[in-house]
């Protein structure tokens, strides 16, 4: 073991952040799944096309509190003190998003250790939106584009059934949630609550957050401090202190920022202003960052 001696004085006060919490993590995702359930059934008695359409774009940002933070937080192990039940309860938040852990982990781990190389997934990623390539429309690239589809067919294009004992799960997951809405005539509340959401408003959410991320900032990670966003989210936006220490929990992150690395990285306050930021604006322009420090 390293002796604490020689660690960073940040790294050994970031310890004091470091925790779990079975409780916090069954609340959190209570609250999603509860806020889904009472979204539909919102949407359901009042039969208008136009709740129909709130109700997916709602239940699209709980699936993304489910399906990204949560998701990411159990990559992480940061949802549960036993390590296994991290990947055990993946029918939670990983398999309803035809994923399960480790696939989500082979390509996160990566993205940690090679932020900003090569190998490092977002590259393609942003090539494929169009941020990084001209013609750069970034209303279109925005506001627009990720809510026409493309976002959900994006999505698409990223699951897979390998190894095949990944695949494995995912399948026989859904098989089992498909035919038990199949037999009790539930069929068209999982395409109408479920389905559509997901590919449709849950990834958009997760284009417009991928691009928020990293995109045209100056230090190499953004950080949205919006309270309501991060209210809603469990604390996603805090990304850069994220990067700093993986290790600190999601209900931590806002006390681990303001003690440990206060107004370091580059910093929104919400949706428009990241917007702003990412249009082009040069980053010499924005107040100049410490670059961010790899990570283990």
């Amino acid at each position: 073991m390293i002796a604490e001696a020689t660690l960073p004085r940040t790294a050994v006060r970031a310890r004091a952040f470091v925790e779990r919490s079975t409780p916090r993590a069954l609340l959190a995702l209570a609250r999603d799944w509860g806020a889904i359930v009472l979204i539909a059934w919102l949407a359901e008695s009042a039969g208008h096309p136009l709740a129909y359409v709130a109700a997916a774009w709602a239940i699209g940002l709980f699936q993304f509190a489910l399906g990204e933070a949560m998701l990411h937080e159990a990559s992480h192990y940061n949802l549960f003190p036993a390590r296994r039940w991290n990947v055990w309860l993946e029918a939670l938040y990983a398999l309803p998003f035809f994923r399960t852990i480790p696939q989500f982990q082979a390509e996160h781990n990566l993205h940690h250790r090679r932020l900003g190389s090569p190998e490092d997934h977002l590259n393609q990623d942003y090539y494929e939106f169009g941020v990084t390539r001209p013609p750069q429309k970034w209303f279109w690239l925005w506001f627009l584009k990720p809510a026409t589809g493309y976002a959900g067919w994006f999505y698409l294009t990223t699951l897979t059934l390998r190894p095949r004992r990944e695949g494995v799960r995912t399948a026989a997951f859904w098989t089992a949630v498909g035919a038990a809405f199949w037999a009790t005539g539930n069929l068209r509340l999982l395409v109408l609550y479920w389905l559509v959401p997901l590919f449709w408003c849950f990834a958009s959410f997760l284009y417009w957050s991928e691009i928020q991320d990293h995109c045209n900032t100056a230090s190499g990670t953004r950080s949205n401090l919006s309270p309501l966003a991060n209210l809603l989210t469990h604390n996603n936006g805090y990304h850069y202190v994220h990067h700093l220490y993986p290790a600190i929990p999601w209900y931590r992150l806002p006390e681990a920022y303001a003690a440990l690395c206060p107004g370091e990285g580059d910093v929104s306050h919400g949706f428009l202003e990241t917007y702003r930021q990412i249009r082009g604006a040069p980053a010499e322009a924005r107040e100049e960052r410490p670059p961010l420090a790899a990570t283990a």
